[in-house]
């Protein structure tokens, strides 16, 4: 599609994977940008991919207008983001941003920590001093085991506070 530009969709609530699958079916290319989130369910950290704007996905359409009024009627989809009477354009540098974003974060295979991993404290009064991880204490926050003074101690410390070696 060379006279071709990127819009905005705006779709129903919770449905942005049935809107981007009945617009592909229609021969239109979507992109939703995802991101990858650990969540705490039952007890259990599981990494979760979630739309990085929700109720909202990205639509290449042709800027003579042709398909336009389909959007609205499809499934899914409440309507084509506008200003006035124009569809609110994307810039070409914007998607290709968050396609490259989003690239780089699905490569990022991080694996979640596990019970033993070392870290390095990064911020606070214990900031440069090698820990343990023991256990995730909620989403944010993790308790390390310190050795100081021949025993180990346990903190409670923000997860941004902690990296890995």
């Amino acid at each position: 599609m060379s006279d071709s530009g990127w819009y905005v969709v705006q779709c129903r609530a919770n449905q942005n994977y049935r809107a981007q699958e009945n617009l592909e079916n229609q021969g239109f290319t979507c992109f939703q940008p995802q991101l990858c989130l650990e969540k705490v369910r039952a007890g259990r950290r599981v990494q979760r991919q979630e739309p990085l704007f929700p109720g909202y996905l990205f639509i290449q359409l042709s800027e003579q207008g042709s398909g336009w009024h389909t959007i609205r009627s499809t499934r899914g989809v409440t309507k084509l983001v506008a200003f006035g009477d124009r569809p609110a354009a994307v810039p070409p540098s914007v998607i290709d941003a968050l396609k490259l974003q989003t690239q780089t974060s699905a490569n990022d295979d991080r694996p979640a920590l596990r019970p033993g991993d070392r870290l390095r404290i990064e911020h606070g009064p214990f900031a440069d001093m090698e820990a343990v991880f023991h256990r995730f204490d909620g989403q944010e926050r993790a308790i390390v085991l310190l050795s100081m003074l021949h025993k180990q101690h346990r903190l409670t410390l923000a997860l941004r506070d902690v990296s890995t070696l």
